[in-house]
């Protein structure tokens, strides 16, 4: 059972198990995949649980990175392993949402208040970053779901954590197709902003904003 893999698994060693797991689920062992669903919120109210929900968190996120149509029907499974205690989780089942956003829009949006919630709480930038990769992807489907991803990423660029910039950033990419003009020159200023940056990302990623802006 998977339960007993990822007991005594932690670390890198648990990161290793679960792409290793995830690629069996992606050649066809499906069974393995419904066992993660259980699993990422197992014992949810429990800390010395985490590293099996974020050991079957890892397994869920890989699946979902080649294969989303296949992670996308148990999103509604998982609104509880947001909420747990470990940050770990909760960021690999937001990336998760975000991946499956364009095979399950309606139920991947449900996750707006807690990618929210992520970036305000400031709790590192694996955290935020998903979250806000999160937004992006979601704000990538349509003109709607980027309406409603904008205030939360300009919020977050207003309070950015070091390191934060690039994720915020890669978000502003996604939906820049589908923002109106005064949103898009919000954002094409953004960039602006960075295009000093030291870090070669983020001068990267701010050229392509105001590419996409012009």
């Amino acid at each position: 059972m998977l339960l007993e893999q990822l007991k005594n698994n932690k670390g890198t060693v648990s990161s290793k198990l679960g792409k290793e797991l995830a690629t069996k689920v992606v050649n066809g062992e499906l069974d393995i995949l419904e066992q993660a669903v259980e699993l990422v919120s197992y014992e949810a109210d429990n800390k010395k649980s985490k590293n099996i929900r974020a050991g079957a968190a890892k397994i869920i996120e890989k699946v979902a990175e080649v294969k989303p149509a296949l992670v996308a029907p148990y999103l509604e499974n998982m609104f509880k392993a947001l909420e747990v205690f470990e940050p770990q989780t909760r960021w690999m089942v937001i990336r998760t949402f975000g991946y499956c956003a364009k095979y399950n829009d309606e139920v991947s949006a449900k996750g707006i208040p807690y990618a929210r919630d992520y970036i305000r709480e400031q709790q590192g930038v694996c955290l935020s970053g998903a979250a806000e990769r999160y937004l992006g992807d979601l704000g990538s489907v349509s003109k709607a779901y980027s309406q409603a991803v904008y205030p939360i990423l300009i919020e977050a660029y207003d309070n950015a954590i070091p390191n934060e910039i690039d994720w915020i950033f890669e978000a502003f990419i996604n939906i820049a197709p589908h923002l109106e003009i005064d949103k898009k020159q919000v954002i094409n200023a953004c960039a602006s902003e960075h295009l000093n940056a030291t870090r070669k990302t983020t001068v990267k990623r701010a050229l392509k904003i105001i590419d996409l802006t012009q």
